[in-house]
């Protein structure tokens, strides 16, 4: 064999040897199967996607106790998308991919930005959506107390949302309740209950139903017994909100006390598994004690807060206290109005960057 045929045969060789690695290796990407935009892992270890349109992120993630595959279940717009598969907070993929507009009816959770204040959307699949705390509404005085807009009236009509399951006041500071009085004053509105912590609520650990699906837990409400005196904040009503494998704990203005009480009652430990959290309190640092994070140990933690408030929220000792635990950390003052979609097996978190 002469020197140049024997040059082509290592070449060749080298070729197919190296063609899976480098020439013809398959990378990570979302792809159209059976209708739904999914991820192709391509082999690649992963802890989520990031997907990134003009100025949006949507985040793609596993609950925890079922690693399923990710599925895009709402994007507003189809397009081209930067894609990034993260692995161990290091992102192992970046490039950019073509998906179609998704919009799967699955269960919806709408953290809206009402600055200062907290305001929550619960949308069952195919069932009456409820709503949770309302801002200030049109009681708002300051810019940072939501300018006295109606923000959750006028984002409940854009989504031609009228008909209500419950509609739950955590506690009776105007931050939470100032929007829940704009739907009751608003006759376009049909709601089937109105819960305070001195309605008739089920007993600790059992059960409020939004759905035949989903169910919320309740943890805290009301007076601690306990104590001499309880604080507004510590009457919150809290609960556990339960669709499937996915979870979310929705805390009110709970401070330290409360959120003891909730753990010395046994309803939240170390082996669940919770995907997001609703800080209580704003990021106060009388809320969020190192014990309770610790029993959530949540994917996500979520800060209802307003840009520029006198209260100096979220406390750096509690964005520290979540940077410990390695919770994602995201804000209404930095993020604006954040939605979660799931299926109860994987979630996706929308929200501006």
């Amino acid at each position: 064999m002469n020197k140049f045929k024997l040059f082509v045969l290592t070449f060749l060789l080298f070729f197919v040897s190296c063609e899976d690695r480098i020439f013809l290796e398959k990378t990570p990407d979302i792809i159209c199967r059976d209708g739904k935009y999914i991820l192709d892992p391509a082999g690649y270890g992963y802890d989520k996607v990031i997907l990134s349109k003009d100025g949006k992120n949507i985040e793609l993630t596993s609950c925890r106790e079922n690693q399923a595959g990710l599925i895009i279940f709402n994007n507003g717009e189809k397009g081209y998308y930067d894609f990034y598969l993260v692995n161990d907070n290091d992102t192992v993929v970046a490039k950019q991919t073509y998906i179609g507009k998704c919009d799967l009816k699955v269960f919806k959770v709408t953290v809206l930005d009402v600055s200062q204040g907290d305001s929550f959307i619960i949308e069952p699949p195919y069932e009456k959506p409820s709503v949770m705390d309302g801002g200030y509404g049109s009681s708002g005085e300051y810019f940072w107390q939501d300018g006295g807009s109606k923000t959750l009236v006028n984002h409940l009509i854009e989504e031609n949302i009228f008909d209500i399951k419950y509609i739950i006041e955590t506690h009776h500071d105007i931050d939470h309740y100032g929007g829940l009085y704009d739907i009751k004053d608003d006759e376009s509105f049909n709601y089937e209950s109105y819960l305070t912590y001195e309605s008739d609520l089920p007993d600790y650990g059992d059960t409020l139903f939004f759905s035949n699906e989903v169910k919320g837990v309740l943890l805290h409400y009301g007076e601690i017994i306990e104590k001499a005196e309880t604080c507004e904040n510590d009457k919150s009503i809290a609960i556990k909100l339960i669709y499937k494998d996915f979870e979310m704990i929705f805390t009110g203005d709970i401070e330290e006390t409360a959120e003891g009480m909730i753990l010395s009652r046994g309803l939240l430990n170390a082996e669940e598994d919770y995907e997001v959290l609703k800080v209580a309190h704003h990021g106060s640092s009388s809320s969020s004690s190192a014990e309770f994070l610790n029993a959530v140990m949540p994917l996500y933690s979520i800060i209802s807060v307003g840009t520029g408030n006198d209260y100096g929220h979220p406390a750096t000792e509690v964005l520290d206290r979540l940077k410990v635990i390695e919770s994602d950390i995201l804000r209404t003052d930095l993020n604006s109005t954040i939605e979660i979609f799931t299926d109860g097996y994987s979630f996706q978190m929308v929200y501006r960057k």
